[in-house]
């Protein structure tokens, strides 16, 4: 029974942050990139979805044949990254979800159209680790949450950039 309620859970819509959250966690500890893919959206899209005439067609070619491709390649490699933990990164493995955490930022995101803008939110998580209460708020990944079609997607998976 409890496996049918994992099912159930797992095929909700992310209707709110919270669900998005706690699906992306769950398929990146279940090592389900198929699962994780279906909760991400790009930049790409937004531009395909608001360019609905023939004027914009070369933007759309480009967003749809060049960045959309790019973009999802940046997506993979941010969960294998996840994936793969490490020093200063969420052990997805150890830890259970408890909710969204912090909110690190909060802002809009400008579209290549004047005055298109996307609102978006970059979340820690709260989990359970080794019976304690944790934000990850000093861990990587943090997860930037976009709402796309009246449900929420994920945009990236923030880590802290490299040091040369």
């Amino acid at each position: 029974m409890l496996v049918l309620l994992s099912a159930a859970g797992c095929s909700s819509r992310p209707e709110t942050e919270e669900i998005l959250l706690e699906q992306a966690f769950g398929a990146i500890r279940d090592k389900d990139w198929e699962g994780y893919n279906k909760l991400t959206v790009t930049y790409a899209d937004f531009l395909l979805k608001g360019e609905k005439t023939g004027r914009f067609e070369e933007r759309i070619n480009y967003a749809g044949s060049v960045l959309k491709p790019d973009e999802q390649t940046s997506q993979r490699e941010q969960f294998d990254r996840a994936v793969a933990g490490g020093e200063g990164q969420i052990d997805f493995q150890s830890a259970r979800f408890l909710s969204a955490g912090t909110v690190i930022l909060e802002s809009r995101m400008e579209l290549l159209n004047e005055g298109d803008n996307v609102p978006f939110k970059i979340y820690s998580l709260k989990l359970r680790v080794d019976g304690n209460e944790t934000d990850t708020r000093l861990l990587s990944p943090h997860f930037t949450v976009v709402p796309w079609e009246g449900e929420y997607r994920l945009m990236r998976l923030e880590f802290p950039k490299e040091q040369n």
